[in-house]
């Protein structure tokens, strides 16, 4: 990967980061060191970020001190930044879409899942739990979880059209809020996903797939009522 593209994917995987709700308005971000440590990168690729960050309007950099969170506008954002016309995308839209996508790939998971990617997703779960105060790592894994049970239907046009909605997902998060209360609540529907498809039950890992989904709309509605984003 080119430095260009290495820094504008530091810069959303900063958005995502902060806009998770991990930092709130006014914290100080960890230091450069530690933002190399954590996204792989080198110390100049983080300062180009941050600097971009702080023009944007999503930092506040005090030399000396560091740099700060400000509340987020989704007006602020470039569109370079974002996947193509995510103005006019909304989380229903997303939600909509996976529903489409992974009811399908579900249904077609139970019956060709083999017993190393059952494995694989229980390993995921366990990790999940064990980031439960990590929670740009938790959505991490749980994206994975997610791909593993679309890789499972063995269905590759599902795969392409996960894969075609994956940024509008990721970066849906710049403007929805996933609440630390609510990860103990997504850890259990996944251990129903698991042992739906442990079981090679259709109708409960359909069930449970579902009820995921139109959890996590609902979460994002309550976040926009309480405008915890501008």
């Amino acid at each position: 990967m080119n430095k260009e593209l290495l820094h504008i994917k530091l810069v959303r995987e900063l958005i995502a980061f902060i806009a998770s709700g991990k930092y709130e308005d006014g914290v100080r971000l960890p230091a450069e060191r530690k933002l190399c440590e954590q996204f792989n990168v080198s110390r100049g690729t983080v300062r180009q970020g941050l600097y971009d960050l702080e023009k944007l309007g999503i930092l506040k950099i005090k030399p000396g001190s560091g740099a700060y969170v400000q509340k987020i506008s989704q007006k602020k954002l470039p569109a370079h930044l974002l996947p193509l016309d995510f103005a006019n995308v909304t989380f229903s839209d997303i939600i909509y879409a996976r529903k489409a996508i992974e009811t399908a790939a579900i249904t077609l998971a139970c019956e060709k899942i083999n017993a190393h990617q059952i494995e694989e997703l229980r390993q995921l779960t366990e990790k999940m739990e064990q980031a439960k105060d990590n929670l740009l790592e938790f959505l991490k894994l749980d994206t994975q979880f997610h791909q593993l049970i679309i890789h499972a239907s063995g269905n590759m046009p599902l795969v392409t059209a996960f894969a075609s909605i994956a940024e509008y997902h990721k970066y849906s998060q710049v403007f929805s809020s996933l609440y630390e209360s609510e990860i103990h609540t997504a850890i259990n529907f996944h251990k129903k996903m698991l042992s739906a498809l442990n079981d090679h039950n259709v109708k409960n890992a359909v069930k449970a797939i579902i009820k995921h989904l139109e959890h996590t709309e609902q979460i994002t509605k309550s976040a926009k009522q309480k405008n915890i984003f501008v």
